[in-house]
């Protein structure tokens, strides 16, 4: 009984997401295209982070704000930047371990986001 309502959920979660993604049209596969290209061009390391530091490293636009958020969706880091640049270094002395995600906001406004794990020793 309960792999039969397991199936069935798994069946109506699956035909709904699909359904959502083909009213999307065109527009969702061109979006989805360029946060994949902007997502490509961030580069952070090391990750997984073992020091205190981490560097951000944008190849083709400009960092203005940098945020941290916990797996429980707390923010434990903001830094926001007047200047604008395309590498920032970031602190993380009192973090703890765990694993986080950093949301970028570009000059241009957009917000990128990735995964970073801190795994200090």
């Amino acid at each position: 009984m309960k792999k039969l309502l397991l199936a069935i959920f798994l069946l109506v979660f699956s035909l709904t997401g699909f359904s959502q993604s083909l009213s999307t049209g065109a527009a969702g596969w061109n979006s989805q295209l360029q946060e994949e290209v902007i997502s490509s061009e961030l580069k952070i390391y090391p990750n997984p982070c073992r020091e205190n530091k981490v560097t951000i490293e944008f190849s083709a636009k400009q960092i203005t704000e940098i945020r941290l958020i916990n797996i429980t969706g707390k923010e434990v880091y903001q830094k926001s930047y007047a200047i604008p640049e395309n590498k920032k270094q970031i602190e993380l002395t009192g973090i703890p371990n765990g694993i986080y995600i950093i949301r970028i906001k570009t000059d241009d406004q957009n917000l990128v986001t990735k995964k970073l794990m801190i795994s200090k020793n």
